[in-house]
C-alpha cells in the first residue's frame, strides 16, 4: 500500500486524535491525579504515539521495488515469493514490519535480503 505524505499524515494524525480522546475520556473520570499519574499518561502516550510512527515510517521506507537476488549456493536467480511480516524491538517499542522474502526452488531456501 502506497501512501503519499498527505495520506500518512492524516492516517497518524487521525489515530493519535483517537488516543487523545481516550486517554482525555479516562482522566474526566479521576477525581484528582498527582503529578506522579499524569507523567505516567503522557509517557504511555508518548509509547503508544512513538510505536505507530515507527511502524507506519517502516511500512512507506519498506515499499521499494523487487530487486534481483541471486541464491548464494547454486548461483540462480531467486523467486520473489511476496513479504512476510516480523516483529522488531525498536527504541519505540515492538513493531510489526514487512520484509521482502526470496526463495530459490532448485535449493529450497529463503532469503530476506537486507533494507
Amino acid at each position: 500500500m502506497s501512501l503519499d505524505k498527505k495520506s500518512l499524515k492524516a492516517r497518524l494524525l487521525s489515530q493519535y486524535a483517537e488516543q487523545l480522546d481516550e486517554m482525555l475520556e479516562e482522566l474526566s473520570k479521576e477525581a484528582r491525579l498527582d503529578i506522579s499519574q499524569i507523567e505516567n499518561v503522557a509517557l504511555d502516550l508518548r509509547q503508544e504515539v512513538g510505536q505507530e510512527v515507527t511502524e507506519a515510517l517502516s511500512e512507506v521506507a519498506g515499499q521499494y521495488q523487487e530487486v534481483d537476488v541471486v541464491c548464494s549456493d547454486c548461483k540462480q536467480p531467486m523467486r520473489h515469493k511476496g513479504y512476510r511480516k516480523k516483529w522488531v524491538k525498536t527504541q519505540t517499542g515492538e513493531v510489526q514490519v514487512k520484509r521482502a522474502y526470496y526463495y530459490c526452488p532448485d535449493c529450497q531456501v529463503g532469503h530476506f535480503p537486507p533494507g
